[in-house]
């Protein structure tokens, strides 16, 4: 494994990581997608912490095989509809204020932001969240959204941005 990986491996800790991106309701594919990785439970992370907040589900940290940057995919998992895409946002944003605090110092990072979500959301939730931008490390990101428990549904947003061959 990469030594950033294994920083950011000891740093989260083992008790706070997963094998998989999914949750109850919400499966995310992870074929396709690099082995070498860490992803971390955020909810455990938060409650080991004692941080309270809104937080995205987990998050999954490789590196680009196209580039050798480190990649950074909070995924927020919304199995059935959701409301508000400022609540999307707000959780994806507390995952990213996380994230910058186990990222090492003085590495390439890109970051993807990405809402896998159920059927019978409405069409105007959607247009709110292209409006909504997370920032990360002083650059702003748009979120990807797909659907969940569909094949390869993690793997396409990456593969779309450019972060997958």
């Amino acid at each position: 494994m990469s030594e950033t990986l294994n920083e950011i491996r000891r740093r989260v800790g083992e008790e706070n990581l997963t094998a998989s991106c999914s949750s109850k309701n919400c499966s995310v594919d992870m074929s396709g997608v690099p082995t070498e990785r860490v992803i971390v439970d955020v909810d455990l992370a938060f409650d080991a912490l004692g941080r309270t907040g809104k937080h995205c589900d987990k998050i999954l940290f490789y590196i680009c095989p196209n580039s050798d940057q480190l990649v950074i995919v909070l995924i927020e998992n919304k199995g059935g509809t959701f409301d508000s895409a400022k609540d999307v946002a707000d959780q994806l944003r507390g995952g990213a204020d996380y994230a910058k605090s186990v990222v090492p110092a003085k590495i390439i990072i890109t970051c993807v932001p990405v809402l896998f979500h159920g059927s019978g959301t409405h069409k105007s939730q959607f247009m709110k969240l292209r409006r909504e931008k997370i920032s990360f490390k002083g650059s702003e990101y748009v979120i990807s959204k797909s659907k969940c428990n569909v094949n390869k549904n993690l793997a396409d947003v990456l593969f779309q941005a450019k972060l997958l061959t």
